[in-house]
């Protein structure tokens, strides 16, 4: 059996696709391996994002070309976001690589495989396909937690984003399709699936008839054996009453929202072209927590977008303690090709995105730890999902608002039980808990 081995770089949904690619490999009898020594071959899946994730990429194939000198039929492609927004300059900076694809090739990775092994020659595919839900997978004994594609592309066009050119228009895959991959999962045994879209919560409007992502927690929350529900990622133009009410009803959505702000300045916000402001924004986080009021909320930042001033970093800062955020996500403003932001005049220094980076991750971890101490004395529900990292006696787990918990089992619990824990201690990434109530108990007390 041939060997397969995938580098992954980038966001959940390119965990997802390598995930999908595995899958559809494998029914063509390629078998995954760790060991990129030993493989056949050898697919990078990639992000576009930031340049230093770019750089990463380049790096990586580098050290492929030397393993290729040493076997020279080993097979070497580059997917994903990259690979749809370089085509062919992958090739022309990396001559080692014999195939390129995109995300809207990734049904077809079986095909463009056997041609490269077949023809001997490069292979370049990056151009819009079918939208096909692709639901094969690696097997995975005891999968507890997966992704669920519920739409792909993007039509926001930020001015700093490539998304919309590596990843293409919004299209939203039928709820029937999603809910029939969730049972199957279910029946497999996970517990906890996250629903995925860079665009999430504007998933359903281009179908006929139309529909909308609270429908889909409904559909999804019926589904025997499921647990939990998350989603990610959410653009807050697209949040309506309509979602937040779903938040509040369906129960097995967790109380965990990623909303990305980017910046907390007016002015930046419409360089952005995100499309809200800062004052609307802090008005559907108020409309958030009054539907739920534990719900925790994390978002992502960008510091030195061009023509930021310290005055509109200050605003970005400030509203970290206004949100309270229990997690933030800093990146510092990276050029991006062909898009607006990267030809604007006014670029910030390298060394004030460094400084202003410092300062908002020391804001961002003081309101974090804020937000963590509320949580001791409590009792919270905990999906066990392994063992403590510190401690092999001792299990570990995430509570609905997505913190690690690690506690001792006692022998009551094991991995896969919703457990009760009551949390004696914060530390800084993590929280200590006692189990409150045997595994069966908890799983009533979250019905």
């Amino acid at each position: 059996m041939a060997k397969l081995h995938l580098i992954t770089y980038g966001c959940q949904m390119n965990e997802y696709d390598s995930e999908r690619v595995a899958g559809l490999l494998r029914e063509r009898r390629w078998e995954l391996t760790s060991d990129e020594t030993e493989a056949d071959l050898i697919l990078v899946n990639t992000c576009a994002i930031r340049e230093k994730a770019e750089d990463k990429v380049f790096s990586k194939l580098g050290e492929l070309r030397l393993l290729k000198t040493q076997r020279p039929d080993l097979v070497i492609g580059v997917m994903g976001c990259m690979a749809q927004l370089h085509q062919s300059a992958i090739q022309r900076r990396a001559p080692a690589v014999d195939l390129v694809f995109g995300s809207p090739a990734i049904a077809r990775v079986g095909e463009l495989v056997d041609r490269v092994l077949r023809e001997r020659q490069p292979v370049l595919e990056t151009g819009e396909g079918p939208l096909v839900k692709i639901t094969a997978r690696p097997p995975a004994a005891g999968r507890l937690k997966a992704f669920v594609t519920v739409m792909e592309g993007c039509e926001k066009y930020c001015t700093f984003c490539v998304v919309p050119q590596t990843r293409g228009r919004e299209r939203s895959h039928p709820p029937e399709v999603i809910v029939d991959e969730v049972q199957r999962l279910a029946a497999q045994g996970c517990r906890e699936v996250t629903l995925l879209g860079q665009t999430v919560n504007a998933y359903g409007r281009d179908l006929t008839p139309p529909t909308d992502l609270g429908e889909l927690f409904a559909r999804v929350n019926d589904v025997e054996g499921l647990a939990r529900i998350r989603f990610t990622t959410s653009n807050p133009y697209n949040l309506t009453p309509r979602l937040i009410r779903a938040l509040r009803d369906v129960p097995k959505v967790c109380e965990y929202f990623h909303l990305p702000l980017q910046s907390g300045s007016n002015r930046v916000l419409e360089r952005m072209n995100r499309g809200y402001t800062r004052e609307r924004y802090l008005e559907l986080v108020a409309e958030i927590r009054d539907a739920v009021p534990a719900m925790a909320f994390s978002t992502d930042l960008i510091v030195g977008f061009p023509g930021e001033t310290e005055a509109d970093f200050a605003q970005t800062l400030a509203m970290i303690e206004a949100v309270g955020y229990d997690n933030v996500f800093v990146f510092r403003y990276s050029r991006r090709p062909g898009t607006p932001a990267a030809t604007m005049a006014d670029q910030v220094a390298e060394d004030v995105k460094a400084s202003r980076n410092t300062r908002l991750l020391e804001a961002a971890t003081r309101v974090g730890a804020e937000r963590s101490g509320r949580l001791t004395g409590r009792t919270m529900e905990v999906l066990v999902d392994g063992t403590s990292k510190k401690n092999a006696g001792e299990l570990s787990g995430r509570t609905r608002c997505n913190r690690v918990v690690n506690f001792d089992g006692q022998g009551s619990a094991s991995v896969g039980d919703l457990a009760q824990v009551h949390i004696d201690q914060v530390l800084p990434h993590s929280l200590r808990g006692t189990l409150a109530s045997r595994p069966e108990e908890a799983a009533c007390l979250s019905k």
